[in-house]
């Protein structure tokens, strides 16, 4: 993921967070709800001191008295006539109730834009980022999902006495070396195997057979050489070469600096390409009583 994912993501969150806080805040500050009492009951809420305090909005048709109730949590709210207005304060007064005149209210809907406005501007960010986020996956997946193919490659040799021991291309000096039907090299042959897998040709069995007397003994970079033909017919390219040789004897990182310089002069692309490391079977079978080499491959390609 890149910084801009990185931050589109934190964005997002930071946003839901922010709109949880938002909506907590307008949940709590709601404050006490108010009963609507006609403005007889309200002048007998008066009359019996349970309204210390009110507060009076003047509309244009009508003024509108929201009460506290005392020793209640709730309010109550009553509307009368401008004719009626002056009685009632002097009664409130009477009564020792704080009185207060508060500015015309807006209508509802205005109140409630000005309430919402915050909260919609956020969930139309979240959406977008949402959307944003969405699209750009979308995008990836379409532009570098079906360019990028894996595919895995897997040799094994028997090592016989006296036999040229060749890996990746470089002979390298040892009492024995793999039996097969070219020179045996179990690294050059997994590649095969990896890059023809992973461009969907088929192996090397089937494009190199053993049976067919021109591969006799011939040195396994040339089915290397063979595979820029077959990228090339399917428009892919070699992007990445990790490898693993298995074997007991001889030390093989030494080598490997000519291993890669070899087999990417075969493959037709940059050493820095090529990864290759080295195990032992810590004496478990074949391989590790000494009897055999074996190499795992995984190649990428991209498409050209």
């Amino acid at each position: 993921m890149n910084s801009g994912s990185n931050t589109k993501t934190i964005l997002f969150w930071f946003s839901i967070i922010l709109l949880g806080i938002m909506l907590w805040k307008l949940v709590s500050n709601k404050g006490p709800s108010a009963d609507s009492v006609s403005y007889s009951d309200f002048l007998q809420l008066v009359g019996k001191n349970e309204i210390p305090d009110a507060r009076i909005y003047l509309e244009p048709n009508s003024v509108t008295v929201n009460a506290a109730r005392r020793n209640s949590q709730r309010h109550v709210a009553t509307t009368l006539s401008y004719g009626d207005l002056q009685d009632l304060k002097e009664r409130l007064i009477d009564s020792g109730a704080k009185v207060e005149y508060a500015n015309q209210r807006s209508g509802d809907w205005v109140l409630l834009l000005l309430n919402g406005m915050p909260l919609l501007l956020l969930v139309g960010f979240c959406l977008f980022l949402m959307r944003q986020m969405r699209s750009r996956g979308a995008q990836a997946l379409a532009t570098r999902g079906p360019g990028v193919r894996f595919g895995l490659g897997y040799d094994l040799h028997r090592l016989d006495a006296g036999r040229p021991f060749i890996v990746g291309g470089v002979e390298i000096p040892f009492d024995k070396g793999p039996l097969g039907h070219s020179d045996g090299d179990v690294l050059a042959h997994a590649i095969c195997d990896a890059v023809l897998g992973a461009a969907g040709a088929g192996d090397i069995g089937t494009l190199f057979p053993d049976t067919d007397p021109q591969w006799k003994g011939v040195s396994s970079l040339i089915f290397l050489e063979q595979l820029a033909k077959v990228l090339q017919d399917r428009k892919q390219s070699i992007g990445y070469i990790d490898a693993v040789v298995i074997t007991e004897k001889p030390k093989l990182g030494p080598h490997f600096a000519a291993m890669k310089a070899t087999l990417a002069k075969s493959l037709k692309i940059k050493p820095e390409q090529i990864s290759l490391k080295a195990k032992t079977n810590e004496g478990v079978d074949a391989i590790g009583r000494g009897e055999a080499i074996a190499a795992h491959v995984v190649a990428t390609l991209v498409s050209c």
